[in-house]
């Protein structure tokens, strides 16, 4: 992802309290950290097999962290929603791979150092475990989240509530009576929207959006603004999730402080343009762009058209329009 100029970040950042210096900085170190994981993972055999599964680990968890950080920044500095939809495949892969590195390290560990989660949901990372799942949804990609449950569920004994009913929409079998969140505040306060009648969900949404922030004071996120360069933006993922999944009239807190309206629109959106009519919807784990997308990822992707027409792409190179007789041509992921 190509970082913003000055005056593009100035004219479209979607939080005012991040700054342009800030921005770059974070970004810089973001993409350090992916190109130097990415250089060493490509090192000779005989030089990897050398290396402790430790660092192999340490090093993709940061990546993974980092992943997550960067498209929460991309969003408030005003990267376009086409690019954040085309990064989050990569961002996945990211944390899949983070969760191979991690699980052998796990098997071979000390007794001390064993039987841990990728990210815990009970600590500080349930908060990107929350942006991920509602970032994938948000950008039209639920159909890939059942490759994320595995990583999310792993050493996790202790359900969460808000987790178990957002994967629910994608994955069969995920408990959506569980009564409690493991971080509790602000996140329970969502069971009761889940749980309420369908005329009732927009005053509690926006009940909720007002109380938001206080109520995330013991989040790792609260006040982030006065530390410089670990502020991302604020906003509450969760209510859009929420939002699209139930399929709840936001006009009464479409312009609500922290809500990310834009991304809700996108979703409904998605949900025509990834979706051609007669298609039916998009099988689970696919990968699909419409004309104009950046390529989500490199290799060679079919055009959904009759005949289909198969064509390379690298990743970020737009996706062409072949004036297919739906509209925007439509493209899915064959092979790299």
């Amino acid at each position: 992802m190509q970082t913003l100029d000055e005056k593009t970040f100035l004219a479209s950042r979607r939080e005012l309290l991040l700054s342009y210096a800030i921005y770059v900085e974070s970004k810089d170190s973001q993409d350090e950290c992916f190109d130097m994981v990415e250089a060493g993972l490509q090192q000779p055999a005989e030089v990897l097999q050398n290396i402790p599964p430790e660092n192999f680990m340490t090093a993709t968890r940061q990546r993974a962290w980092e992943g997550i950080d960067q498209l929460t920044l991309a969003y408030s500095a005003g990267h376009t929603t086409a690019d954040l939809r085309a990064l989050y495949p990569t961002i996945l892969e990211y944390w899949e791979e983070f969760a191979r590195y991690d699980t052998a390290f796990d098997l071979q560990a000390s007794a001390a150092e064993r039987g841990f989660p990728h990210f815990a949901l009970p600590d500080v990372a349930y908060e990107q475990v929350n942006r991920m799942i509602c970032l994938g949804i948000l950008l039209g990609w639920g159909n890939l989240l059942p490759r994320l449950a595995p990583v999310i569920d792993f050493n996790n004994h202790e359900k969460d509530g808000l987790v178990e009913r957002l994967l629910a929409f994608s994955i069969d079998g995920r408990d959506t009576d569980w009564p409690e969140c493991t971080r509790h505040l602000p996140y329970f306060k969502t069971l009761k929207i889940f749980a309420a009648e369908e005329k009732d969900r927009p005053a509690l949404m926006q009940d909720y959006l007002e109380e938001w922030y206080y109520a995330s004071r013991r989040e790792p996120y609260y006040d982030s603004h006065e530390r410089d360069t670990s502020f991302l933006g604020y906003w509450s993922w969760e209510a859009a999730a929420i939002t699209c999944l139930l399929d709840i009239d936001d006009s009464s807190y479409r312009d609500a402080t922290f809500y990310p309206a834009d991304l809700t629109a996108f979703f409904r959106q998605a949900r025509v343009d990834y979706e051609p009519d007669g298609g039916g919807p998009v099988p689970a784990n696919e990968l699909r762009a419409k004309a104009g997308d950046p390529c989500p990822k490199a290799g060679t992707w079919e055009s959904l058209d009759i005949p289909p027409r198969a064509m390379s792409y690298e990743r970020e190179q737009p996706m062409l329009d072949l004036e297919s007789g739906y509209g925007l041509t439509v493209w899915r992921y064959l092979e790299n």
